[in-house]
C-alpha cells in the first residue's frame, strides 16, 4: 500500500514538474517570437532602485484611462541637488498590451542619466532645459524639454519606440525652478499617449 502512494506522489511531481516547464517554454517562445502581448502587468511600488540624495521621492501610480489602467512610474528630482552625469537605476512599469523581447521583460531596468540641467533668465522669464539619457542593454534613448517656469503647468513627453506598437514614454512635469517630475512606463501607443 505504501508503494502505491510513493508512487502516486512521484507521479504527481513529475505532472506539476513538467507543467511548470511546458508554461515557461510557451511563455519563452511567445516573448522571443513577438506573438503575444503582455498580459500582467510587471512592475514594481517603488520603482527607484537605491538611494539618490537628488531624488525628492519615488512611487507608482495607477492612473485610470478609459476601462485601463495605466501604471506609471514617478520620480520627483530636486534641480538643485542633481548635477549633469548624476544618475539613478529605475524599473519602469510594463502595462497590459505591450509587447516586449524576453531581455526586456525579465531585466527592464533602466540607467537614467541627467545630461542637462540648465535654468537661465532671458527677458524677465525663466527657462529650464532638462534632458536625460536612458539606457539598458536593449534600450538607448534621450529626452529632454526647454520650459518657460510660469504658473501654467507644462509637460513634455518623449516616446522611445520598443516594438511596433509598444513605447517608452518618458514624461516631464516641471513642478517649479528647484523640482521636476518625471514619469515613466512602457505601454502600448494606444494607451500610453492618452495620458499625454
Amino acid at each position: 500500500m505504501n508503494k502505491w502512494k510513493t508512487i502516486s506522489i512521484i507521479l504527481i511531481f513529475i505532472v506539476v514538474v513538467e507543467s511548470i516547464i511546458i508554461f515557461n517554454q510557451y511563455r519563452h517562445v511567445n516573448l522571443i517570437n513577438n506573438n503575444s502581448a503582455v498580459t500582467e502587468p510587471e512592475y514594481r511600488l517603488n520603482p527607484v532602485i537605491g538611494n539618490y540624495s537628488f531624488i525628492i521621492n519615488s512611487t507608482t501610480q495607477f492612473v485610470k484611462v478609459c476601462n485601463y489602467t495605466l501604471i506609471v512610474a514617478v520620480v520627483n528630482i530636486n534641480l538643485t541637488k542633481v548635477k549633469v552625469g548624476d544618475s539613478f537605476l529605475l524599473y519602469p512599469p510594463i502595462n497590459i498590451g505591450s509587447t516586449v523581447c524576453e531581455a526586456l521583460y525579465n531585466n527592464p531596468i533602466l540607467n537614467i542619466t541627467i545630461i542637462c540641467n540648465t535654468l537661465s533668465e532671458e527677458n524677465g522669464s525663466q527657462y529650464l532645459t532638462f534632458k536625460i539619457a536612458i539606457n539598458s542593454s536593449i534600450i538607448k534613448a534621450h529626452g529632454g524639454a526647454t520650459f518657460l517656469l510660469c504658473s501654467h503647468k507644462i509637460v513634455a513627453t518623449s516616446l522611445t519606440t520598443i516594438d511596433k506598437n509598444t513605447f517608452l514614454f518618458t514624461v516631464f512635469k516641471p513642478d517649479c525652478s528647484s523640482e521636476i517630475t518625471l514619469e515613466f512606463y512602457i505601454a502600448p501607443l494606444s494607451i500610453g499617449s492618452k495620458l499625454c
